[in-house]
């Protein structure tokens, strides 16, 4: 039997993304993935939108509901490294239980997506939000859309 690398990082269950170690990392870690559902994901569409100074990820992929991941660069570790690449990476991992990587799909955005993207998240860095709003943005956003929805801000995508 093949050995599984391990997810350096211990998560709970549910997606979760970020930008680490040069790239936007995208984890949506299950109980077990079967091997239909790895199948179904052998093209996964990530979408970046923006509305309402808010950076938001649409990933979308086989027959999983579509997820959005919301991305602040106030928040981010990396924020220098982000703005200053001229290519910004992209990773989706699926994880199961044991913290096993099930699937793992690499690409990047194109020089100009990677322009464009930075260009919001650099308006975005220079939003002054109110200590808790914007954890009450994104709280309407995802009240008022569905991941799905968010596809009319949509900037650029890929698909990986």
């Amino acid at each position: 039997m093949e050995q599984k690398e391990k997810f350096p990082y211990e998560i709970e269950d549910g997606a979760i993304m970020d930008f680490v170690d040069g790239k936007f990392m995208f984890v949506l870690k299950d109980h077990a993935w079967s091997e239909e559902e790895i199948k179904m994901l052998k093209k996964v569409r990530i979408a970046f939108c923006f509305t309402n100074d808010l950076a938001i990820f649409v990933l979308e992929g086989g027959d999983i509901d579509s997820s959005d991941f919301y991305f602040n660069i106030q928040e981010c570790d990396e924020k220098d490294r982000l703005l200053s690449q001229e290519i910004l990476p992209v990773e989706m991992v699926l994880v199961d239980q044991n913290n096993e990587i099930c699937l793992k799909k690499s690409g990047a955005f194109s020089k100009e997506e990677s322009t464009k993207i930075k260009d919001f998240l650099k308006r975005q860095s220079e939003i002054s939000f109110m200590p808790g709003e914007y954890d009450v943005n994104v709280s309407g956003m995802q009240a008022a859309y569905e991941p799905y929805e968010l596809l009319k801000y949509e900037q650029c995508a890929i698909t990986i």
